[in-house]
């Protein structure tokens, strides 16, 4: 239970994106009780994204992060992170998080590795430490300072998935500072087929993943040059990856699915050469895979073994 002094911090602004559940009944019961912290907007359904966009432009505190309806807060996290948050000043703020999986019950450790917690750092130092910071820099790593994302933020894509992409990208590739601080905040929930990051939703879903790429792409031309391009490149090369290894490692269709991805990737090097440069490698190899008949779970289960990280010369999970 949240303590009475922590909800005085709390500004929590829940979005009924036109649920056929209980959400709008429940929340209204919160904010008879905690007026000053809890409120309700309604709209038609506009997908993850458009949530997104009106619960953010809702928000009128001095920092704002997004929870997913099936995800949670670590709460004895939440109290360090608040007291951290009011004397932050950076555009940007980085906390660790966990995966659980509800199907095996595997609890997954994603962290920042920096030279030191609650300093801030430039893009340029980021880049060039990459590792330490890479498994952060996503959805459920990120923290915006309020009136930064307002002010900078895209405009997501709505009735997609994977537009999450968008915004771990924009506005952080206009971030001047960003700190890390040493805190697990976020709970990622996985392991529920039903989720857009199944396997099975990504292949039916390729066509969302396309237009969050594509949508991606012209948010990355329309930087100027400098270390928060060149993040969002390595962003858009991150989605390219997934795209790959599902359109040419999970599809049924394995013709269909290097049609596909040989498409993508002339469109990118058409779009925006440097993308399709960091890609290029990664590309060839799933295309590889792709003829040889490698098994989607096969890469899966490499990717997130010590093997793997230790080639990548990343941090091993805990």
């Amino acid at each position: 239970m949240i303590v009475p002094s922590l909800l005085e911090k709390l500004e929590i602004v829940v979005v009924n994106d036109g649920s056929t559940d209980l959400t709008p009944e429940i929340t209204r019961e919160y904010c008879e009780k905690y007026p000053d912290t809890v409120r309700l907007v309604s709209q038609e359904n506009k997908g993850h994204g458009g949530a997104l966009n009106t619960g953010c432009a809702a928000a009128t505190g001095k920092y704002v992060k997004v929870i997913d309806a099936d995800d949670w807060i670590a709460t004895e996290s939440l109290e360090p992170f608040l007291d951290f948050l009011e004397r932050c000043s950076s555009d940007v703020v980085l906390t660790h998080y966990r995966t659980v999986d509800i199907g095996t019950g595997e609890i997954k450790n994603w962290r920042t590795y920096p030279d030191a917690f609650a300093q801030e750092y430039t893009f340029d130092q980021i880049l060039a430490d990459w590792k330490k910071f890479d498994r952060c820099l996503t959805f459920h790593g990120i923290t915006y300072k309020r009136d930064f994302y307002q002010r900078n933020g895209v405009s997501l894509l709505e009735h997609v998935f994977y537009e999450d992409h968008q915004y771990a990208t924009c506005p952080c590739c206009l971030a001047q500072t960003i700190v890390p601080v040493d805190l697990f905040v976020y709970v990622y929930r996985i392991g529920d087929v039903s989720q857009s990051v199944s396997i099975e939703n990504q292949c039916k879903r390729i066509g969302h993943m396309e237009s969050v790429l594509k949508a991606m792409l012209a948010s990355f031309l329309a930087l100027p040059e400098g270390g928060g391009k060149q993040f969002a490149a390595m962003k858009v090369r991150s989605l390219l990856m997934n795209y790959f290894s599902t359109t040419l490692l999970a599809c049924p269709d394995r013709a269909q699915g290097r049609k596909l991805a040989g498409q993508m990737m002339q469109f990118c090097a058409n779009a925006a050469p440097q993308v399709a440069a960091l890609a290029q490698r990664k590309y060839r190899i799933f295309s590889v895979m792709n003829y040889v008949h490698v098994p989607y779970r096969m890469w899966t289960t490499f990717l997130h073994s010590g093997l793997y990280n230790r080639l990548q010369k990343s941090h091993d999970f805990e």
